[in-house]
């Protein structure tokens, strides 16, 4: 690709919210000290509720106690937007890109949110459409996925959350994004093919070309072992 850049792309299994929080921060330090290129890190969560800034807990309808016997957690944490989920049957992609010199953070969302159209459509989903003033992918109106990002020092964290085949019930328990109008969905739900080696196959090839990244694969442990960081225990599914 002409003019690209390189960059890593991180595959992993299921890892708890909080570790991956912490290891996009150190990703981002090492990003900005130019210790390691642009990071596109595909994952899981267990289920966890995330609070963005402009967001609030009264969005989320049950207790932290409640929470825990359901084996779930909520965290307000330093991205923008409000009220989401993240879990099993969701791939979340997180992107630590350096905005400088050319790229524009407007321009990064955009991205972001076609990136999950592209990978809808390849799933063999039709009729999802990408939806720049809402930051969402959405079917007749109902909500394939979500972004949410934060800039500090000209570094992105954060990223995307596109449903594959999560229990839609996980989001009947909150009003995402501050929409309480606006229903969940997923690709399997909608009748595409949710595999997800296919769905982030797809996802992140459209990532790497629209932010004109010649891509390199990389494990977990050899990333953090370049950027000189610790790696978070990879719980459930480490083989993706």
């Amino acid at each position: 690709m002409a003019g690209a850049q390189p960059g890593l792309l991180v595959r992993t299994g299921r890892i708890g919210y909080v570790d991956a929080w912490r290891l996009q921060r150190e990703l981002a330090t090492a990003r900005a000290a130019e210790t390691i290129p642009d990071v596109l890190w595909l994952l899981e969560h267990p289920p966890v509720y995330t609070v963005g800034r402009h967001g609030t807990r009264a969005d989320l309808f049950l207790s932290d106690e409640q929470l825990a016997l359901m084996g779930a957690s909520v965290h307000s944490v330093d991205r923008g937007g409000q009220m989401t989920w993240h879990g099993p049957g969701q791939t979340t992609a997180y992107a630590i890109l350096n905005l400088r010199p050319q790229r524009r953070i407007k321009r990064v969302v955009g991205d972001l949110v076609a990136a999950m159209a592209d990978a809808c459509a390849g799933a063999g989903l039709t009729g999802a459409v990408a939806d720049d003033a809402s930051v969402g992918v959405y079917r007749q109106g109902r909500k394939l996925g979500s972004v949410g990002i934060r800039v500090q020092h000209g570094i992105t964290t954060h990223g995307v959350g596109l449903n594959r085949d999560p229990d839609l019930e996980w989001f009947a328990l909150m009003t995402a994004c501050g929409a309480p109008g606006v229903p969940a969905t997923s690709i399997a739900a909608e009748g595409g093919d949710p595999d997800r080696e296919r769905v982030e196959q797809v996802l992140a090839a459209s990532l790497a070309g629209r932010f004109r990244l010649e891509i390199t694969d990389i494990s977990l442990d050899a990333l953090c072992e370049r950027a000189r960081i610790a790696a978070p225990a990879v719980t459930v599914d480490a083989a993706v």
